[in-house]
């Protein structure tokens, strides 16, 4: 019986690693726009998620923080394969920066009064 699920198995993934395969060598721009919606609805999908179980300002926190984090990884990586090693480091210290900010000022305050029992 495993014999036969791991035969399924392998059989089900080929149907889908080969067509994406040969979509990605024959029509690069559709399969990178079509790759690329799929990581947009999935982050959707995580971001409406995290807005219906915290609330929108501790999701709002949560996604600007994600986002600074993502473009400063991105453009560090960018610029480095450019050969723009400074302007990377810069850009590296600038999004740890803004991280911080964003931590200090959109993190929403505790205003309960603390009781001792």
């Amino acid at each position: 019986m495993f014999i036969i699920l791991l035969f399924l198995a392998a059989i089900l993934a080929s149907l889908i690693a080969f067509p994406l395969c040969l979509i990605a060598t024959n029509f690069q721009s559709a399969y990178s726009i079509s790759v690329s919606l799929i990581i947009l609805m999935i982050l959707a999908f995580i971001a409406l998620r995290q807005i219906k179980k915290q609330g929108a300002r501790k999701s709002l926190a949560f996604i600007t923080k994600f986002i600074i984090i993502a473009l400063g990884l991105a453009s560090f990586f960018v610029m480095v394969t450019s050969g723009r090693r400074i302007f990377a480091i810069m850009a590296l210290v600038l999004s740890a920066v803004l991280f911080i900010l964003a931590s200090k000022f959109l993190e929403p305050k505790n205003t309960e009064l603390k009781t001792e029992k």
